[in-house]
């Protein structure tokens, strides 16, 4: 499991009985911003079989899914474009995190000492009603 050693994999766990593919996922930013930290920003087409009965409250046919790398260790990108679908290879250990995106349109790789899951919420993409 990608989020096995993140921080805040507590919030999948509950909310989708620890499954969360990253798979063919819509990257809509990045950013490097305070104290070290590459942030990303992704819509999730696949919704996990299980998820929070009160969202069936509310119309979505997505998750946005938010994640930090925190005290990166190397960063590179090349490319020149966010909204496109990748499967991202992210992997998590104790003591390092790391992403790895390859397309035509961008390729990041980082490594960090760690991944925090921020947020994941319902989300309406217009791209795919």
């Amino acid at each position: 499991m990608w989020f096995e050693h993140a921080i805040g994999k507590e919030k999948i766990n509950f909310l989708f009985n620890n499954e969360l593919s990253l798979m063919d996922v819509g990257l809509e930013s990045f950013y490097f911003h305070s104290y070290s930290t590459l942030r990303f920003h992704f819509i999730c087409k696949k919704i996990p079989s299980s998820y929070p009965e009160k969202w069936d409250k509310e119309k979505f046919n997505s998750l946005s899914l938010v994640f930090n790398l925190g005290e990166v260790l190397s960063f590179e990108s090349k490319g020149n474009k966010v909204g496109f679908i990748c499967t991202p290879d992210v992997v998590t250990h104790k003591d390092k995190s790391s992403i790895s995106i390859f397309s035509d349109d961008l390729i990041i790789n980082c490594e960090a000492k760690f991944l925090t899951i921020e947020g994941i919420t319902p989300y309406i993409d217009e791209r795919w009603d």
